[in-house]
C-alpha cells in the first residue's frame, strides 16, 4: 500500500499567496492568481487542468525556475522567494527530480550515460555508489539490457523511463513530472504511471502535470487550475491502478 500523507505535518513545499504576471507587449497579464499550495511528503499529487490554465507557470514556480510577481515559496519551511539565482539552482539540485513531456536526453550519448548527467553536475558521477544506484535504477525500470545504446534508438516510452531513472540519481525529496504521458500511447503512458505508482509506495513524493483526466485519477491528491486559479485540491478515495489497467490493456492486445 502507498505510504498515506499527512496535511498537519510540515510541507516539504509551501507556496503562499503567489501570483504572476507576464509582459504580452502591451501590459502586465496575470496568468496565476494568488495561490496558497502546499507539497506533502510521501504524496502522489496530479496537478491537472486545461492548456492556458497556468499548470507550467505553476510547477515553474515551484521548481523556482521562475520568481513570482507576489507572494513567498518555501521550501521545508525556509523562504527562498529572494534567494540568488546560484542559491535556487542548488536548491534544485538538492531538493527536485525532473521528469518533462519530451523526456529532454542527450541523443549522442547513451543511456547510462544519460542517467549520470544529474549527478556529473553534483560532481558525483565518478563515486562508484552513484554508478551503482544508476544500474539499480535501469534495472527496476526494465532497462539494464539497454544501459550501453545511445537513446536515439529507444521508443517513447523507453526514453521516459530513462527521464525517471535520470531525475532519481541524486535521491531527490520532491519528483515533477510535466506531462510525462503528453507524447506516449496508452499503453506506454499507463506504464510510465504504474511507474510513479510503484515509487509513491516506496515513499517517493511526486507532483505530475497533466492535461488528461483519466491520468488525474492515479493520484491520492488531484489539484485542478481553471484560468489561474486553483477550483479544486482533493483526496481520491480509490486511485485507479495503473498496473492493472497495463496488463488488462495486454490481454485485451493478445486477444485481437
Amino acid at each position: 500500500m502507498p505510504m498515506k500523507y499527512d496535511r498537519s505535518l510540515s510541507p516539504l513545499l509551501r507556496l503562499q499567496g503567489v501570483a504572476r504576471d507576464f509582459y504580452d507587449g502591451r501590459q502586465n497579464r496575470r496568468v496565476l492568481h494568488p495561490t496558497d499550495l502546499a507539497l506533502f511528503a510521501n504524496a502522489l499529487t496530479i496537478l491537472s487542468g486545461p492548456s492556458g490554465s497556468g499548470k507550467t507557470t505553476l510547477l515553474t514556480l515551484m521548481a523556482l525556475i521562475l520568481n513570482p510577481s507576489e507572494g513567498s515559496v518555501f521550501v521545508k519551511e525556509r523562504d527562498v522567494t529572494s534567494a540568488s539565482e546560484d542559491a535556487r539552482a542548488t536548491l534544485r539540485l538538492r531538493h527536485f527530480g525532473f521528469v518533462f513531456q519530451n523526456a529532454a536526453l542527450i541523443p549522442a550519448l547513451s543511456v547510462i550515460e544519460n542517467v549520470l548527467i544529474a549527478a556529473t553536475i553534483q560532481g558525483a558521477a565518478a563515486s562508484q555508489a552513484v554508478v551503482r544506484r544508476a544500474g539499480s535504477s535501469l534495472d527496476r525500470l526494465g532497462l539494464s539490457d539497454f544501459s550501453r545504446m545511445k537513446v536515439e534508438r529507444l521508443s517513447g516510452g523507453q526514453k521516459q523511463r530513462v527521464a525517471i531513472a535520470r531525475a532519481l540519481i541524486t535521491n531527490p525529496e520532491i519528483l515533477l513530472a510535466d506531462e510525462p504521458t503528453g507524447n506516449l500511447d496508452r499503453r506506454s503512458g499507463l506504464e510510465i504511471l504504474a511507474i510513479f505508482k510503484r515509487l509513491h509506495r516506496d515513499g517517493r513524493t511526486i507532483l505530475v502535470v497533466t492535461h488528461d483526466q483519466a491520468v488525474a485519477e492515479h493520484a491520492d491528491r488531484v489539484i485542478v487550475l481553471k484560468e489561474g486559479t486553483v477550483a479544486e485540491d482533493r483526496n481520491v478515495a480509490q486511485p485507479r491502478d495503473a498496473e492493472e489497467e497495463t496488463q488488462a490493456l495486454a490481454d485485451e492486445e493478445k486477444t485481437r
